[in-house]
C-alpha cells in the first residue's frame, strides 16, 4: 500500500473556519427570522426595525432566506464543493459590505468583521481546492 504525501496548506484550517463560521451564521439568521415572523413583538421596535424602512415581516423573510443559504453554503463548503465555495465568498463580500455599513454604529466589530469576511474570501477563493483534493474529489 503506497502512502500519499498531503499537499494542503494551513490556508486550509482557514477555508474550514469560513465553513463553520457560515453555518453558525446561518443558524443565527435563521432563528432570527423565525423570531420576526413567529413571535415579532419580541423583536419589534429594536435597531433593525427602525434602520430600513421595510416591514418586520419582509426583514424576517430576508432573514431567513439568508439562513439558509448560509447554513447550505457552509456544509458544503466543507465538504470541499465548489459550488459553495462560490457561494460562500459572495457571502462572505455581503458580509464586508454589510459591516461597512455599520462601521458608525459598531466600530470595533464592524472592522473585526470585515477582516474576517475578507480573509476567510481570499483563503475560499485561493485554497479552497485543498479542501476538495483532501475529501478526494
Amino acid at each position: 500500500m503506497e502512502i500519499e504525501r498531503s499537499t494542503a496548506t494551513g490556508w486550509v484550517a482557514w477555508v474550514l473556519f469560513g465553513g463553520i463560521l457560515l453555518v453558525l451564521l446561518g443558524t443565527l439568521h435563521l432563528t432570527v427570522g423565525l423570531i420576526a415572523l413567529l413571535r415579532p413583538e419580541l423583536i419589534a421596535g429594536d435597531r433593525a426595525d427602525q434602520l430600513l424602512d421595510i416591514s418586520l415581516t419582509s426583514i424576517g423573510w430576508l432573514h431567513v432566506a439568508l439562513g439558509v443559504i448560509a447554513l447550505v453554503a457552509g456544509v458544503g463548503l466543507i465538504r470541499g464543493l465548489t459550488w459553495a465555495r462560490v457561494v460562500s465568498v459572495g457571502l462572505a463580500l455581503l458580509a464586508a459590505l454589510v459591516n461597512f455599513a455599520f462601521i458608525a454604529v459598531h466600530p470595533v466589530w464592524s472592522v473585526i468583521g470585515i477582516g474576517l469576511a475578507v480573509l476567510i474570501a481570499w483563503a475560499v477563493a485561493a485554497h479552497g481546492r485543498e479542501v476538495a483534493d483532501a475529501y478526494g474529489s
